[in-house]
């Protein structure tokens, strides 16, 4: 029965969004001395406050891999959008944070380089889940049909005692839902 409640509740913030945007990403990923890229693919759904501004929620998921490992990520985020011509498109920044849910195959290691295990004696991976913060910076190209968005973010994921992640990613969205102050120009 929950479960049912957190869907609906989750399907009701995109049904009630002005906007909803669908988007793909390139992004690098750095942690402990590694780097890597990889890609992901979001929801996000747009909540105008203003002609300029806007309170996004954002779901996603990212992947990367580095010779044998591999990195997952699952962000869960808020957001606020500001256009910097006050119109709701062309160039904006914006700050974001959040709860990002991490997974890998890296094995855990000491302060020496020895392996980690745990009480069962079976090697630990990394721990990569942690609050994440950033700074996003675009351009809404204002398309009455299909606003396009190409953008810059920054992403760090604090873990504690962990190695933390970089993220620097190149996006590309469009709206699967028109935005009603974009039409209204």
């Amino acid at each position: 029965m929950r479960l049912n409640n957190n869907l609906l509740l989750f399907l009701a913030l995109f049904c009630i969004g002005n906007t909803l945007h669908a988007q793909v990403e390139a992004a690098h990923l750095f942690t402990k001395g590694e780097s890597s890229t990889g890609y992901g693919l979001f929801i996000r759904p747009g909540f105008p406050i203003g002609k300029a501004d806007e309170i996004s929620f954002e779901a996603g998921v990212d992947f990367f891999t580095h010779e044998a490992s591999h990195i997952a990520d699952i962000p869960l985020l808020i957001g606020y959008r500001h256009t910097l011509n006050g119109s709701g498109a062309g160039f904006y920044l914006e700050p974001f944070a959040g709860y990002a849910f991490g997974g890998t195959d890296i094995t855990k290691t000491d302060a020496e380089g020895n392996i980690v295990y745990n009480n069962a004696g079976n090697a630990e991976d990394e721990n990569l889940s942690g609050p994440a913060a950033g700074l996003g910076f675009g351009y809404i190209i204002p398309r009455a049909s299909l606003p396009l968005n190409i953008g810059f973010r920054y992403e760090h994921v604090f873990v504690s005692g962990e190695p933390s992640q970089n993220i620097l990613a190149l996006r590309v969205s469009w709206s699967l839902l028109t935005a009603r102050r974009l039409q209204q120009h």
